[in-house]
C-alpha cells in the first residue's frame, strides 16, 4: 500500500486533536455549556473518540455520579490518553471528600501505572498526604521510594524520607528474622508470635491474600477458627519470637501490599 494513501486518516487524526484542544480550554475557562451545546456534533463526527465522554464526565460537576462516569470511562478505555485524568480526577475527588483511605489507593496507581502521566508530581503529594492523614507513614515512605525508583523526575526532598530501596529492605528483614529463628531453634525457644492478616469466611479468598503475602518469604498459613458460630479461614505469618519482632514484619507488609494486620499470641 502507499504511503499517501496513509495521509487522511493521519489528517483526520491531526485535526480531531486540535478540535479537542479547543473543547478542552473551554472547559477550564467554565465555557460548559458553549462544550455542551456542540456534543451531539461532536458524536457525529467522531462517534468512537474517547476525548468526548471524558469530557462529559468533566462537565458533569455532580460529585459521586461524575466519578461513576470517570470509572466507566476508564473501563471502556484503558488506553486512552486521557485514561490517567480519568484516575487522577477518582483521586482528587476522593481526597477532597477526606476519604484518605480510598484515596491512597486510587491514587498509589497513578504513578505506577501510567509511566508518561502528567500527574506524576501531584499524585504523588496528595498520596502521600492521604497516608500521613491516616497515619500510614510507613506506607507513605515505602511507596515514594517505590515510585522514585521508576521515575527519577519526581521531587522527594521535601517528604522527608530515606530513599532506599523497598524490596531490598524487605528482603533484609526477611532474612534477619529468619536467621535469628534458625539461630534460636536449637535452643528451643518458644516463638508464639503469629502476624493475622484477615479473616475469611471463603476459603478461596483467603487463599489469594496468601498467595500474595508468600513472596515476602516467610512462611503463610491458612487456619480454620470459629468466632460467633461462624467458621473463618484467617491468614497467618508465622512465627515469631517477640511481639516486637511480628510486629516489625507486620509494618513492612502493610506498607507494601496495604494489608493491615494484628500481632496475636498464638503458643503451637
Amino acid at each position: 500500500m502507499k504511503l499517501w494513501k496513509f495521509f487522511p486518516i493521519f489528517i483526520l487524526s491531526f485535526l480531531s486533536a486540535q478540535t479537542f484542544d479547543i473543547y478542552f480550554q473551554l472547559i477550564e475557562e467554565g465555557r460548559t455549556q458553549e462544550v455542551k451545546d456542540q456534543i451531539p456534533e461532536l458524536k457525529s463526527k467522531y462517534p468512537y473518540e474517547p476525548a468526548i465522554p471524558f469530557m462529559q464526565a468533566l462537565m458533569n460537576g455532580k460529585g459521586d455520579s461524575s466519578i461513576i462516569q470517570f470509572r466507566q470511562f476508564i473501563e471502556k478505555f484503558p488506553d486512552s490518553e486521557y485514561t490517567d485524568d480519568a484516575e487522577m480526577k477518582i483521586g482528587e475527588y476522593m481526597y477532597a471528600r477526606g476519604l484518605y483511605s480510598q484515596a491512597s489507593q486510587q491514587l498509589k496507581k497513578i504513578p505506577l501505572k501510567y509511566k508518561n502521566t502528567n500527574h506524576l508530581q501531584r499524585s504523588v503529594d496528595l498520596l502521600v498526604s492521604s497516608f500521613n492523614a491516616t497515619g500510614e507513614i510507613d506506607s507513605a515512605a515505602y511507596y515514594v521510594n517505590k515510585i522514585k525508583a521508576l521515575n527519577s523526575q519526581l521531587q522527594v526532598d521535601h517528604y522527608g524520607f530515606d530513599l532506599i530501596k523497598p524490596n531490598v529492605k524487605l528482603q533484609k528483614l526477611i532474612s534477619r528474622e529468619k536467621d535469628k529463628t534458625q539461630a534460636t531453634t536449637g535452643k528451643n525457644i518458644p516463638q508464639p508470635w503469629v502476624i493475622q492478616l484477615g479473616a475469611f469466611g471463603k476459603y478461596d479468598n483467603a487463599k489469594r491474600l496468601k498467595n500474595m503475602i508468600r513472596e515476602t518469604g516467610y512462611p503463610v498459613e491458612i487456619v480454620e477458627v470459629m468466632s460467633n458460630k461462624k467458621r473463618l479461614h484467617t491468614v497467618r505469618v508465622v512465627r515469631f519470637e517477640s511481639e516486637q519482632d511480628a510486629d516489625k514484619v507486620g509494618r513492612v507488609i502493610k506498607a507494601q501490599y496495604g494489608v493491615n494486620y494484628r500481632v496475636l499470641k498464638r503458643p503451637k
